[in-house]
């Protein structure tokens, strides 16, 4: 039995309709979540209001998974879509959460105990410079997003002076601004969220210049 062949409009408007790309989900609201659990468990020790104990039971794992892997993950996919901010953001922070998870687990424990200031300050040294970069492209951005990465650097200055110096100072002044930076950073998550599910801006974010592009809201 021969079939008819197809042609015209309707065919190719079905033809059209097979090679329209489904939507994707953005991952930046993932990446951010990953972010403000392992910065608020971190730093909330650092502050002192959580127990200093729980840290070496709750930091490397939280870090590697969720601070980590998730940033990570949130990293490439924006990537793929060609979101150059979130990919360097969530990735960098990803592959950072991932490597001191490791460094708290297998390699500080196994330093002399001397050294392990010295080890983690200069861990976190390079962050310092990363994240300045970071804190100066935020401005084209929002206002929100410029006050959160204020927090981060001030947290990784003080996570390396902590690390060369040993003072206890330094570790309150990374717990408290790193709990500022888990505000803005939930502050984010919750207008990203709620522009997903409204369909519009709801939160404010005191933009600067000219609008940015949706991946960099």
């Amino acid at each position: 039995m021969n079939f008819p062949h197809r042609s015209g409009p309707a065919a190719q408007a079905v033809s059209v309709k097979r090679m329209e790309p489904t939507a994707q989900a953005q991952l930046g609201p993932l990446g951010l979540t990953g972010f403000i659990v392992v910065t608020m468990i971190a730093t909330g020790i650092d502050a002192g209001i959580f127990p200093e104990k729980l840290a070496a039971a709750d930091v490397p794992v939280v870090g590697f998974f969720i601070g980590g892997l998730a940033q990570l993950l949130a990293g490439l996919f924006q990537a793929q879509r060609g979101d150059t901010w979130h990919a360097t953001v969530f990735g960098g922070f990803g592959l950072f959460w991932m490597a001191k998870a490791l460094m708290l687990l297998w390699v500080l424990p196994s330093l002399d105990p001397s050294l392990r200031g010295d080890a983690m300050g200069l861990f976190t040294l390079p962050w310092v410079f990363v994240v300045f970069v970071l804190w100066l492209a935020s401005w084209r951005i929002h206002l929100v997003l410029l006050l959160t990465f204020s927090c981060v650097l001030v947290v990784f200055v003080a996570m390396t002076c902590n690390g060369f110096t040993g003072l206890v100072g330094w570790n309150r002044v990374t717990g408290w601004f790193g709990l500022g930076a888990t505000l803005g950073a939930l502050y984010l998550l919750a207008g990203q969220l709620m522009a997903s599910t409204w369909g519009r801006a709801v939160l404010p974010m005191g933009r600067f210049l000219a609008p940015p592009e949706p991946s960099e809201t």
